[in-house]
């Protein structure tokens, strides 16, 4: 008779485990065994003893085939005759690196992900039950895509960890910090996905993922995360009213609290002056260059407007516009009013009076 079992294995990919069937011919009364898998958790080109224990008593033969049967002959590896001298007697399917010991044993030697796969061994004159063997491999490094993310305020976005299905765990890093797990953060069944909903400014940072099996760990580049907000508002530095006299320079400054950096359109007193940058610097040589200048600011991604102004008031060096003023003495009264003062005169008081450059009037 006949006997097979088989235990539930953690989930792998191309390299996921080897299961071990142990069709076993039963006496009357039978001694159960199980395999004990040395060193517990195999890597790739190291080395794996499969053995019986307690060793089979009164063991004559074994046959290891790779397969999750003995019926198909090319599968065998190998038949381990103990009884009365040690033999070992290689099938079909022995690639050179199995070999077999006391007990029942199986030696496979220099692993590679061929050996992955389910194995069975038959065992004369004992009775046994089966396992599932994890080998497992070394992890490669992860990947997390999309690996630059652009996200509006408020939106959502959803990052994925792309490794080897041999990774039992699945961590994910904020700005190289465990990321803490919160009612707000989505997490897939198998932590691979990383859903952010109600994104907010302090969801902009660095992500990274972090893979382990029993035998390694890895950690993926970090993917950017660039919340994109603003302008809600913008000032102009220095602040007005600014009086400027004619000569000399003066340099605005737009500000705007904005991700991206927005774009800038400079404007005085309603027309479009063509200037874009942040800073306008300008020398004023005429008075037409005083009045309100403007500062307006768009954020393309946002979709978001936002402007200041200023009051800039060019004068020269104690003259008005245009004019200049003299004095003369007269004999009078109230002759006239300066910056609101009213200046009032009698004998031998100054008269003012005004006259445009160059002419006498």
């Amino acid at each position: 008779r006949r006997a097979m079992g088989r235990i539930p294995h953690r989930p792998g990919g191309p390299w996921t485990g080897i299961l071990l069937y142990q069709s076993l011919w039963s006496p009357p009364t039978p001694t159960p065994v199980t395999i004990v898998l040395t060193p517990p958790s195999p890597v790739v080109g190291g080395g794996v003893s499969l053995a019986p224990q307690p060793p089979p008593q009164d063991l004559l033969t074994c046959n290891w085939y790779r397969s999750a049967t003995v019926t198909d002959p090319n599968s065998l590896i190998l038949i381990y005759v103990q009884y009365p001298n040690p033999v070992q007697n290689n099938g079909p399917a022995h690639t050179g690196r199995e070999t077999a010991g006391p007990g029942c044993a199986l030696n496979i030697a220099g692993l590679t992900l061929s050996d992955t796969g389910s194995y069975t061994v038959q065992i004369q004159r004992t009775h046994g039950n089966a396992l599932s063997v994890p080998c497992t491999e070394i992890l490669p490094k992860p990947t997390v895509t999309p690996n630059q993310t652009l996200v509006l305020e408020n939106g959502t976005f959803t990052l994925t960890c792309n490794s080897s299905p041999s990774a039992n765990t699945v961590l994910w890093l904020r700005d190289g910090a465990s990321l803490v797990p919160s009612e707000r953060l989505g997490l897939s069944p198998d932590n691979r996905t990383l859903t952010v909903p109600n994104v907010t400014r302090g969801d902009d940072a660095a992500y990274q993922c972090e893979v382990r099996n029993p035998v390694s760990t890895n950690r993926s580049e970090p993917s950017t995360v660039m919340v994109a907000y603003g302008p809600n508002s913008a000032q102009i530095d220095p602040p007005g009213p600014i009086a400027l006299t004619l000569g000399l320079l003066l340099n605005l400054t737009c500000i705007a609290d904005s991700v991206p950096a927005p774009s800038y359109r400079w404007v005085l007193n309603g027309t479009d002056s063509k200037e874009t940058g942040s800073s306008l610097t300008f020398n004023p040589t005429t008075w037409a260059q005083q009045g309100t200048y403007e500062c307006w600011t768009h954020n393309p991604v946002t979709g978001r407007t936002a402007w200041a102004s200023v009051a800039v008031r060019v004068t020269g060096t104690g003259e008005s516009p245009g004019w200049i003023l003299s004095a003369g003495a007269v004999a009078g009264i109230v002759i006239g009013s300066l910056a609101g003062a009213a200046l009032v005169g009698s004998q031998d008081s100054w008269v003012l009076s005004w006259h445009r450059k160059g002419s006498g009037v």
